[in-house]
């Protein structure tokens, strides 16, 4: 499933993508004509990997409100 989110600072959505590559939290641009963030996490997506992206998510939302 893809989970589709927007960050209440837009301003910040590419800082936010930026550093989660940094973390090799990959492809969460959102859509070119819709803009936000995807997070596609289908079958083949680890747990783990739904866990960092939770946990950075949370980091970063304390980092920049």
């Amino acid at each position: 499933m893809n989970v589709t989110f927007v960050l209440k600072n837009k301003d910040l959505e590419g800082e936010f993508v930026s550093q989660a590559k940094a973390l090799n939290l990959h492809e969460l641009k959102g859509h070119r004509s819709v803009g936000g963030c995807r997070a596609s996490i289908y079958n083949a997506m680890p747990v783990d990997g739904v866990k960092a992206l939770r946990d950075f998510m949370l980091e970063f939302q304390r980092t920049h409100g």
